[in-house]
């Protein structure tokens, strides 16, 4: 009895031991599967984007300057106030810009009736003076002639003093003459310029009077308009900004008045050559400024054509940029010129692409792009043909369908058709 009992306590310890054993190894080889992650392949909108920051600005604005030697006698806005095209800002002291005025125009009125005077005075003058230059032209036509004729006559005289059939006396006489025209000549030349410039000299004296008259109309037009502008309005319909206005006082050197369009604003990008090439006008943009939590819309509305080379601030190496405008399109109150925001500027959009986690992807020696799918637990190597990529998922054009299972970021050494424990368990 006792050696019965014996065999059989030995008997559940031995296939106690086999348990075990078995189980130990049973786990040993369940340890050696690789736990890998999985995700199912999915429908969704790839975007391919650009992100660039800026700085905001209005559309529209205009600066006006004002004028440090004019008083400020009236302030009609206030800073931050809508104001219309059109309408009066500021009005400035006028009172000697109008003094200048009255002395200008009684100074043109006295130039203009001593031009009429002096052309009437004179006009005797001036025919007479004509006259001088006609007699002039005249008495130098004469001498010309005589000149002319006598030295072919002196010709003819020495010819025939050299033959030997006039004398020495009528030579001498022949040579004084034809000194004698000459020197008529060339008085009746020396009487002509001089008459023409006594003529020349009397229109001069119209002429600048009539310049003088003419400067001074010049003059008087530049004061009306200082005084037109002295009356100071917005041409365009926004907000003021800025206003260095005060009452009774000189605005200071550099002082304006700043008037921003709120109904449009923009935002200036400079945007990485690599980034430039694939932009195009009217690309949409999401818009995000910090502090804010919504998302503003935008469309891109100018490309330079012209790239600006910049040198960075912490070393010695440049980079070729473009500047680019994005114009939001639901800007509202919240918006500053000058604030600081996130374009995204969308350079491809599809919806309803088949997609896969970006690490999903590998490529084989072949050049090959795959992905390893699970299917009861054994990981199968799957030939995909791949579209769009973003920063985070790839398009799968062909290879997948939806709602398979695949290993996201797959093992270092994973094989086709080896057995994977998923997270979780097998």
């Amino acid at each position: 009895m006792k050696k019965k009992k014996k065999i059989i306590i030995t008997t559940i310890i031995v296939l106690a031991l086999t348990a075990l054993w078995g189980g130990k190894t049973y786990l040993s080889s369940k340890n050696t599967f690789k736990t890998v992650d999985t995700a199912e392949v999915v429908k969704t909108t790839l975007i391919q984007s650009v992100s660039v920051s800026g700085n905001i600005k209005a559309l529209e604005s205009e600066e006006i300057s004002l004028p440090s030697g004019q008083k400020i006698t009236k302030v009609l806005v206030e800073e931050g106030q809508e104001v219309k095209k059109g309408q009066l800002l500021v009005k400035l002291d006028t009172y000697d810009l109008e003094t200048q005025l009255k002395k200008g125009k009684i100074s043109l009125e006295m130039s203009k009736r001593n031009l009429e005077k002096l052309k009437a005075e004179n006009s005797a003058e001036r025919k007479s003076l004509e006259n001088a230059v006609t007699q002039a032209e005249l008495a130098l036509k004469s001498a010309a002639s005589k000149y002319e004729d006598a030295k072919v006559k002196h010709e003819q005289t020495k010819k025939l003093y050299e033959a030997g059939f006039v004398s020495k006396s009528d030579y001498d006489n022949s040579q004084s003459s034809l000194k004698d025209l000459e020197t008529n000549f060339l008085t009746a030349e020396i009487a002509l310029d001089n008459a023409k410039n006594a003529l020349a000299d009397f229109d001069n004296r119209i002429y600048e009077q009539e310049k003088q008259i003419e400067m001074s109309s010049t003059e008087l037009a530049s004061i009306e308009k200082k005084i037109a502008e002295s009356n100071i309005k917005a041409n365009i319909n926004g907000k003021i900004i800025k206003l260095d206005a005060k009452e009774g006082q000189y605005p200071a050197e550099g002082s304006n008045i700043i008037i921003h369009d709120q109904s449009k604003y923009i935002l200036e990008l400079k945007v990485s050559q690599y980034d430039s090439v694939s932009m195009k006008l009217g690309m949409k943009a999401n818009i995000k400024l910090s502090g804010l939590d919504k998302i503003y819309e935008g469309h891109v509305t100018k490309i330079a054509e012209t790239a600006i080379v910049e040198t960075s601030t912490n070393s010695s190496s440049k980079e070729t940029k473009l500047l680019v405008e994005v114009t939001m399109d639901n800007a509202d109150e919240q918006i500053r010129a000058g604030y600081e925001a996130d374009a995204e500027i969308i350079l491809v959009e599809k919806e309803n692409s088949l997609a896969v986690s970006f690490d999903a992807v590998k490529t084989d020696e072949q050049g090959n792009k795959y992905i390893f799918v699970v299917e009861d637990n054994i990981a199968k190597k799957r030939i995909v043909e791949t579209g769009l990529q973003t920063d985070l998922e790839i398009e799968i054009i062909s290879g997948l369908k939806e709602g398979e299972k695949y290993i996201l970021n797959p093992p270092a050494g994973l094989m086709d058709g080896e057995t994977v424990m998923t997270t979780g368990g097998i």
